[in-house]
Formats: structure tokens, sequence, C-alpha cells
């Protein structure tokens, strides 16, 4: 598994299998780059007064479209690197991305407990 932002987000978050996590961990602990890495995206996502992006208009940054299909991995995989850039040169774009992660994995995780509660009974 390749340590790219996408599996950096999903480790912070927690959803990766086990053997994943490890193999996420190891190459984490051996990158100086992805350690600062990561402990920026906790800051910026705990950063308070950080503005949040424009969604329409000139002062625009990202269409919200591209945030979500960068999420849902359905992102063409030649405009995957150019979001990515977008990402980590703006504290304001990583936190919105990360934190659009971390709202996904709750909300999803939450779901998906709902339907094996109800299935239960």
């Amino acid at each position: 598994m390749r340590l790219t932002l996408r599996t950096l987000l999903a480790y912070l978050d927690d959803v990766l299998d086990p053997q994943q996590t490890n193999e996420i961990g190891r190459k984490l602990k051996e990158s100086p780059i992805a350690q600062e890495l990561a402990s920026r995206i906790r800051e910026v996502v705990r950063r308070r007064r950080l503005a949040s992006p424009e969604v329409s208009g000139s002062k625009m940054g990202v269409d919200p479209n591209l945030v979500s299909d960068y999420l849902d991995n359905t992102l063409p995989f030649d405009q995957v690197a150019g979001a990515e850039r977008i990402f980590l040169d703006s504290d304001l774009f990583l936190a919105e991305v990360a934190a659009c992660h971390q709202i996904l994995t709750l909300t999803m995780g939450e779901a998906i407990e709902r339907r094996l509660a109800a299935a239960a009974d």
C-alpha cells in the first residue's frame, strides 16, 4: 500500500484494516516528511479561526465536487496529483479535505452500526 494523502487520512481516522494500519504506520515512522504532514493535518483540523473555503464565485479555490470525488476515490487518476497539490499547498484546503474525511468516516461508521443493530433486532 502506498503512503498517499488519502491513505494517510484513512490511517489518521483509523479506518484501515490492521495489516494496512501496520504497514502505513511503519512507512510513517520511516518518513520524516510524512510525520510532518500527519502533524500538520492534526493541527489544521483543530485550528480555530481557520476560514472555510468559498464554494462559489470568483474566490472559489476548489470545486467541492473535486473534494468529494477525491475522497470517494472516483477522481480520474490524471487529476489526483493536481488535487493533492492544492490540498497540500494550503492549510485551508488541507483542513477541509481532512475534516470532510473525518466526518464521512464517523457518519458512515454510525450508519453501519445502526444497520447492524437493526438487523440484530
